[in-house]
């Protein structure tokens, strides 16, 4: 049975091996199996990678375990806030190397009751709020700031508390009164 990865918007993806001019293995993502012979189709995940769907648009690629200082335990805090989140429903939680990264979608389900089998396909995700873990006990609470002068991430507040944070900031994301939090040690413009 060949491997296969069936992504959030219904999509089946399969996987083949190649060999670089270095001799080294390369995977890559195929969506048409017809087009390539069986051999090079993998049926098995080669040790030591994982599947990962990129939260924004739902790519899928074949990389390398992801080794994360965040444990699954702050993962599920965050999860937990979230799923108990009155307004923003559609959202999308990634664990990465040293945070916990909350997405947003676009769109909201309730416009597109008729075409459920369509708003997968068209929602998109944005990344709107980041919990980053600084060592083993500090947390910084950071929103995505669009502004020329502070384009990326701006930490909101530092607490060795991510129940706090989460409680804090989850509340806001789907508001633009995420906005009114600015940087952490600087007045408000």
């Amino acid at each position: 049975m060949l491997l296969e990865y069936i992504n959030r918007k219904k999509e089946s993806h399969f996987f083949i091996s190649k060999m670089t001019k270095n001799g080294k293995e390369r995977f890559y993502v195929v969506k048409d199996k017809s087009k390539y012979p069986k051999l090079e189709l993998l049926i098995e995940l080669p040790k030591g990678f994982e599947f990962y769907e990129h939260p924004e648009d739902a790519k899928v690629v074949l990389r390398k375990i992801l080794k994360s200082v965040v444990l699954q335990d702050e993962v599920e805090i965050v999860t937990e806030i979230m799923e108990n989140h009155i307004t923003a429903k559609d959202y999308i939680i990634d664990k990465t190397e040293n945070s916990i990264d909350v997405y947003l979608g676009h769109l909201d389900k309730n416009d597109y009751i008729e075409l459920q089998e369509h708003y997968y396909k068209i929602q998109s995700y944005r990344h709107i709020l980041r919990f980053e873990k600084v060592n083993n006990t500090t947390y910084k609470a950071q929103r995505f700031c669009s502004l020329s002068r502070y384009y990326g991430w701006i930490t909101m507040e530092t607490s060795e508390s991510l129940d706090y944070l989460a409680d804090k900031y989850c509340f806001h994301i789907d508001k633009e009164s995420l906005l009114e939090f600015w940087i952490e040690g600087e007045e408000d413009w």
